[in-house]
């Protein structure tokens, strides 16, 4: 019977995993994974031959379906919130630091080369593209002097479709077009490809060259998009990964609303008990019809001699609510954002619950910022604004020819965080600094604000205060110091003459 038993389970992995050569189950073609047979292709042919579909699809959704809308209008806002905002590394120089600052401040005005927002709301603009359609140019255009009040250059936002993705080339010297991108034999990026006009969009008339490409340098495009596998080259909507979810998500629920709309119009039925009063004769007056309009509460009259039956319409039951919340809690995982910032439902979880999806959504934002968005637009715009800043003369930065890197060091302060419990989270962080597991400047910064510049405004306040003879004062005011450590005793003297009152065993040769 044992020998038995084993051949059938033998024979039950045989037919399992698709043959005798497979060691992952996995990997099998048997009943379980019949049909599961994706394609094998690398990312950047499937993103070329998908891409544009997955694009129109996904804005498609940002501006009809509410979840999808607000999900990437979620993800915009705690990613870039009021702006991310620089924070220069090098010390020592203070006068050049705030120099720096206040000219980049005045810059972030004039930043948008349409005009419309400011270096912050490009950042915004940066960051809901990337979402929604997996990536964003942003092409560096310099200005002549005077263009502009301040260092001359601005950024214009080009969107994906921008940049034919089907679009790929041999060039002469050995270069070669890859879905509009140009690289050069080393693999680097050498150019984009650019669509003078929007493909889709209107054109100025007579515009005979509206279908030419532009080619621009890449040390003059900025590329942000998130690429998470490696040697992939252009980006993919988040949106993609619930894309049919919510799709057929949103075709339920206008069916179900179609469903109870259609049986509202109906109250109840008269049904005749005699010879068919439908059948009219060419005579009847049309006053006499006996069909009345369709319209919420009607009571359809079928003539004479009839009873009457009430409407009662099929209902879904309790699957709906059920079935509404576990589908929208896969697309929410999909996405990457909580059920509650998604649906603003805030009745499915008690605080620790909601607290903790709300501090892992934080650190994935914290991930792509820093990443995605930081390291691809924030860093190179900073470096171009001080070199730029620099050939135009308007500032001086000491040693700038022998070091320019020094200058373009910079921290970039995302937007402050608010604390999910106030008061107990303000205590923590107290008792963290005091406890030298976290710096003021570490603590600030987490909140979005920098060191100098808060110390600044306090010093300020507190020689205004001071004016005023009613001092600001602060509860770490007046704290002691830590009380220096009492002196060593003197070593003891190992002369056992000089210690005839010690006891016979702390002599150094008692027996």
């Amino acid at each position: 019977m044992g020998i038995f038993t084993g051949i059938r389970r033998v024979a039950h992995a045989f037919r399992v995993t698709g043959g005798g050569n497979n060691s992952f189950e996995a990997a099998g073609n048997g009943r379980r994974l019949r049909g599961f047979n994706p394609s094998k292709n690398h990312v950047n042919v499937a993103i070329r031959a998908a891409g544009p579909t997955l694009v129109a699809r996904a804005r498609w959704l940002y501006e009809n379906d509410g979840y999808a809308g607000n999900a990437v209008d979620e993800w915009t806002s705690q990613a870039v919130g009021d702006g991310i905002k620089p924070r220069p590394r090098f010390k020592g120089k203070k006068a050049a630091k705030a120099a720096l600052l206040n000219l980049f401040l005045k810059w972030t005005d004039e930043a948008d080369a349409e005009g419309n927002t400011d270096y912050f709301g490009i950042q915004e603009k940066v960051a809901r593209e990337a979402y929604l359609t997996g990536e964003c140019f942003v092409r560096l255009r310099n200005r002549r002097p005077g263009d502009m009040w301040t260092v001359p250059f601005q950024l214009q936002i080009l969107p994906t479709e921008m940049l034919d993705m089907s679009f790929s080339a041999s060039l002469p010297g050995g270069n070669f077009v890859v879905a509009g991108i140009e690289f050069n034999l080393l693999g680097a990026r050498v150019a984009y490809h650019f669509w003078r006009y929007h493909p889709t969009d209107e054109r100025p008339p007579n515009t005979a060259n509206a279908r030419d490409r532009v080619r621009v340098p890449a040390s003059e495009v900025f590329h942000v998009f998130d690429g998470r596998q490696g040697g992939q080259i252009r980006g993919v909507p988040r949106i993609a990964r619930a894309l049919v979810k919510i799709f057929g998500l949103e075709i339920y629920d206008d069916a179900e609303i179609d469903r109870k709309k259609n049986a509202a119009l109906f109250t109840a039925f008269l049904i005749g008990r005699g010879e068919n009063p439908i059948r009219l004769d060419d005579e009847e007056d049309e006053d006499d019809l006996p069909i009345a309009g369709m319209e919420p509460g009607a009571i359809v009259d079928l003539g004479d001699d009839k009873d009457i039956k009430f409407s009662s319409p099929a209902e879904v039951g309790g699957s709906y609510e059920a079935f509404q919340y576990r589908t929208i809690l896969k697309i929410c995982a999909a996405l990457g954002v909580p059920y509650s910032y998604v649906t603003g439902d805030m009745t499915k979880g008690n605080f620790s619950n909601v607290r903790t999806a709300i501090m892992a959504f934080r650190r994935r934002i914290s991930q792509w910022q820093n990443n995605t968005l930081i390291h691809q637009l924030c860093r190179p715009v900073w470096v171009a604004f001080v070199e730029r800043a620099v050939m135009a003369g308007l500032v001086e930065l000491p040693g700038y020819d022998e070091d320019p890197s020094e200058y373009w060091q910079c921290d970039h302060l995302p937007p402050r965080q608010e604390w999910l419990d106030p008061a107990k989270d303000i205590a923590a962080e107290k008792e963290a600094i005091k406890g030298g597991l976290k710096s003021r400047t570490q603590s600030i910064a987490e909140r979005g604000y920098d060191r100098e510049d808060l110390d600044d405004e306090i010093e300020e306040e507190r020689a205004e205060a001071a004016a005023r003879k009613t001092p600001l004062v602060f509860d770490t005011d007046g704290t002691a110091p830590p009380a220096a450590p009492s002196a060593a005793p003197p070593p003891a003297n190992d002369d056992p003459a000089d210690n005839e009152d010690d006891p016979p065993e702390n002599l150094p040769n008692a027996a």
